[in-house]
């Protein structure tokens, strides 16, 4: 009965703890991503994927903060409301706490498990992919109305005041282009995109005037014209090539690649994390009334960034040759085992 009440209590709080957390996570990645669509560098079509990737990457630790602050929270309201007083009363200790704890976050580790050996390097080839793909794009699908864009040859110059996408019409065009010692500026009141099915791309100016040379020299002349057409240049496609981050855990399996090695005890640390954490969290809650809530949240923040960094510094070592991998990131999971048992005893002896 306690058990089931724990959990329900803890599922509660965790749900909306993650909720927190992932909104959190895309208000300040999707307003991010949101300018780079606005400067033309990531098509606005593309923004919900690459945040959504983004987000698949995220997620594991996330869950690993989620659990942590769910058992904290939780037990913190314990220790306020008297409940712990009454726990001990009766005669259990705060060991007893961790069964219904570990009931909580074993699934969630489970989860997080999944997510991190699986679903985040699949996220992150796409990232890639997707991301190369915006890089190899031609120069009209890089616009965005109202800025100036750079050709991917560096050799042109486009602005588009307003532009209804590659299937409608542009207004107040600006083309500056440059072919060795000579400059073109191109100005059109109008024009449109045409595509040709074996998939060249032509931008078709309309009512316009066209400089040629430079201002005062004896070959400067102005030509005015009904219509001009402007062969848009195609992006440098290129074979995408898989990163560490994005190889599947099979892959990285075996594999005597120092980097891979880091990368695959990165993933295994995760979902030990989370239950690391949520364990650490029991005795994290104690609320002592002369000091107040605020420490032993403060004490939890910073125990979980160092965490965080150990574990990151763990890796970068074994991807450098200067940490064994059949060592790996144990010793910080060891570590913090010893805080947690640590804090276990003190907190019972506390209460003796």
């Amino acid at each position: 009965m306690f058990e089931r009440a724990m959990l329900r209590e803890f599922t509660g709080m965790a749900a909306g703890v993650f909720f927190v957390l992932l909104a959190i996570v895309v208000v300040t990645r999707g307003a991010k991503l949101l300018g780079l669509a606005a400067g033309g560098a990531v098509a606005s079509e593309a923004v919900a994927a690459l945040l959504g990737f983004i987000l698949l990457g995220i997620v594991p630790w996330l869950l690993s903060l989620t659990a942590f602050i769910t058992v904290l929270m939780t037990l913190t309201r314990a220790w306020r409301d008297r409940e712990m007083d009454i726990w001990f009363s009766a005669g259990q200790p705060l060991t007893a706490w961790i069964r219904p704890v570990l009931t909580f976050a074993i699934p969630l580790a489970l989860l997080s498990a999944s997510l991190s050996l699986g679903m985040t390097p699949w996220a992150k080839q796409k990232s890639r992919e997707y991301s190369e793909q915006l890089a190899t794009r031609d120069d009209m699908s890089a616009l965005a109305p109202g800025m100036f864009k750079e050709s991917s040859r560096s050799d042109r110059v486009y602005f588009i005041e307003n532009y209804a996408g590659e299937s409608g019409a542009a207004r107040n065009i600006f083309v500056q282009a440059t072919e060795g010692d000579k400059q073109t500026i191109t100005i059109a009141a109008e024009g449109y995109l045409l595509s040709h099915p074996d998939g060249e791309r032509i931008l078709v100016l309309q009512n316009g005037r066209r400089y040629e040379g430079s201002l005062g020299m004896p070959n400067y002349q102005i030509v005015e014209f009904g219509e001009a057409r402007i062969r848009v240049e195609e992006g440098d496609h290129r074979a995408v090539s898989t990163s560490t981050a994005a190889k599947t855990t099979l892959a990285l399996m075996g594999s005597n690649n120092p980097e891979e090695e880091a990368e695959l005890a990165w993933r295994i640390a995760i979902p030990i994390s989370l239950i690391l954490l949520a364990l650490v969290a029991v005795p994290l809650a104690y609320v002592n009334p002369r000091v107040g809530r605020t420490f032993n949240l403060l004490i939890a923040v910073l125990l979980f960034s160092i965490y965080v960094n150990l574990i990151n510094l763990a890796q970068s070592w074994i991807a450098a040759g200067r940490l064994s991998a059949w060592i790996g990131i144990w010793p910080v999971h060891l570590v913090v085992i010893a805080i947690a048992y640590g804090l276990f005893r003190w907190r019972s002896k506390a209460r003796t």
